[in-house]
């Protein structure tokens, strides 16, 4: 008897002390990424896909491959700095040189344009689950002038990214 009262009274201890699992199920937790809309100079209410749109971190090793089929974009900022660069490459493709079975001498070719963000971070509690998300705020965004710019002109729409909801960034092409 004594060995049965043992086992209920351990089994009441055990289930008092548990917690209930934490869970994170909230949509807007996770840090936001930087989203660009593709829009068409010509045009401004049409949004058009950039062709062969091959992306790179600038300073880091963050890259996305070449499509020519999305018109929008999310790419996440850096949260221990205040500023990011991507190299958005326009019509990427790789030359061979005229020697398919030798990579060593295959070169990139594409119109490269540097776009360079610039922002103030700060960590929002979320919850114990979630637990902390970085927001940017003060946001600044340009393009860097070269000799051969694709990109026309930009649209920052918002200096505040909480969220990865609607655009961000228009740029027009």
């Amino acid at each position: 008897m004594k060995k049965y009262i043992s086992i209920v009274l351990l089994s009441v201890i055990a289930n008092i002390s548990c917690e209930k699992d934490d869970i994170c199920v909230d949509d807007n937790a996770n840090t936001p990424h930087l989203v660009i809309e593709f829009i068409r100079q010509t045009t401004p209410q049409i949004p058009l896909a950039v062709p062969s749109l091959l992306i790179i971190g600038d300073g880091n090793s963050l890259s996305y491959g070449a499509e020519s089929s999305r018109e929008t974009i999310s790419i996440p900022l850096k949260i221990l700095e205040n500023t990011t660069s991507f190299k958005l490459i326009k019509d990427y493709a790789i030359n061979d040189n005229g020697t398919p079975n030798d990579t060593t001498d295959d070169f990139a070719t594409g119109n490269e344009d540097v776009i360079n963000i610039t922002y103030d971070t700060e960590e929002i509690y979320i919850s114990k689950a979630c637990g902390y998300k970085t927001i940017f705020k003060n946001v600044s965004f340009n393009v860097i002038a070269d000799a051969d710019n694709w990109i026309a002109t930009t649209t920052l729409l918002t200096q505040t990214i909480e969220n990865e909801n609607n655009a961000h960034v228009y740029i027009y092409h």
